[in-house]
């Protein structure tokens, strides 16, 4: 097995298509995440992403797309990815601590890593449930089973609907918007709403601004931006942008105007992006982790996903072994009542 690793702006036509074959070959839904699309829309802002390509016999057989912070790998998308992992050729067995090794990597913690793929080796490791919606039978059949579910909570949500186009407009959806006011429009939105709860303004950073117009604007089939909008007359109540491939639209980044919360506007075009995914033949839509009350009323089932860590299989990584070693060693000092514990809790 050879391991070169390049950046994603490097990668000729061949490799990505065969990139895209190999997503074709496995079984079940292509998350946009884990695309070649995506990961050169972040290259484009983010310096430190890295392709590393893998060929057994001068034959592609993989590829494993992530950002080198210091010697460690992490998520190609760092902080805004829903899915991380290497597209591999079915069947293809990879030692990824020697692929982190022979890549100058010491090594990788992964943050949202797709259920099968957590290698021998990893240590920190955490599953994780992230909500979906799937709308492989179409979207009468989802509704229905939501209403089965949830018929109070979906007549609630359809009354203020009602009660939104008497008392302001009638509804508009676009699937995808092309005014950029719409996308700026929703990028203040997320950032009011991180400032309220204390969080990292994503869109406080010009790099993730050219991230997000860069998606908005993907014609890519395996990464198609959807900038979608709803409208009540003339107001623009809410929005999103999230990326799809042919099988999978991801709920990136939705928002919605605040002075038109009482009617859930970002509920109710949650409801109309999932019709509008479904007449695309698109058969899963991707909350994305953390639990939420619209999302247990809303989802179908759950995806596993795993955080954790893994060393490489080099001289490299000893540092890094070395401190988790100490660590492990001085946690149950760190506990101690004694002074030992008192003073390394100070210095901590």
């Amino acid at each position: 097995m050879q391991y070169t690793a390049v950046r994603p702006a490097e990668l000729g036509a061949a490799e990505l298509r065969r990139w895209t074959e190999l997503r074709a070959a496995a079984r079940g839904p292509r998350n946009p995440f884990l695309s070649a699309e995506f990961a050169r829309a972040v290259g484009a802002v983010r310096p430190a992403a890295r392709v590393t390509v893998l060929e057994d016999g001068g034959r592609i057989v993989g590829f494993f797309a992530h950002e080198r912070h210091g010697r460690v790998a992490r998520p190609v998308g760092a902080g805004l990815a829903d899915a991380e992992g290497l597209v591999l050729e079915p069947g293809a067995e990879v030692d990824v601590a020697a692929l982190l090794g022979r890549s100058g990597l010491a090594g990788w913690d992964f943050d949202c890593l797709v259920d099968g793929q957590v290698p021998p080796g990893a240590y920190r490791t955490r599953r994780e449930l992230s909500p979906v919606i799937d709308l492989a039978g179409g979207y009468d059949p989802y509704l229905a089973a939501v209403k089965e579910r949830s018929k109070k909570w979906l007549a609630s949500t359809f009354r203020k609907q009602r009660k939104l186009e008497r008392e302001v407009g009638e509804l508009r959806f676009e699937p995808h918007s092309d005014d950029p006011a719409v996308l700026r429009t929703l990028m203040g939105w997320k950032s009011a709403q991180y400032a309220q709860l204390g969080e990292w303004d994503r869109f406080a950073d010009p790099r993730i601004v050219g991230l997000a117009e860069d998606v908005s604007g993907s014609g890519a089939a395996e990464c198609t931006g959807f900038c979608s909008a709803l409208h009540a007359g003339e107001h623009l109540v809410a929005a999103h942008l999230g990326p799809a491939s042919g099988s999978v639209l991801s709920w990136w980044f939705p928002g919605y105007d605040v002075a038109f919360g009482r009617y859930s506007p970002g509920i109710l075009l949650l409801f109309h992006l999932a019709q509008e995914a479904a007449r695309r033949g698109i058969v899963q839509l991707d909350l994305g982790r953390g639990r939420h009350d619209y999302k247990d009323a809303m989802m179908t089932g759950e995806l596993v996903v795993h955080t954790g860590s893994l060393d490489a299989a080099s001289v490299g990584s000893l540092p890094r072994r070395a401190r988790r070693i100490v660590r492990a060693g001085l946690r149950p000092l760190v506990r101690g009542t004694g002074p030992i514990g008192r003073t390394l809790r100070a210095v901590r």
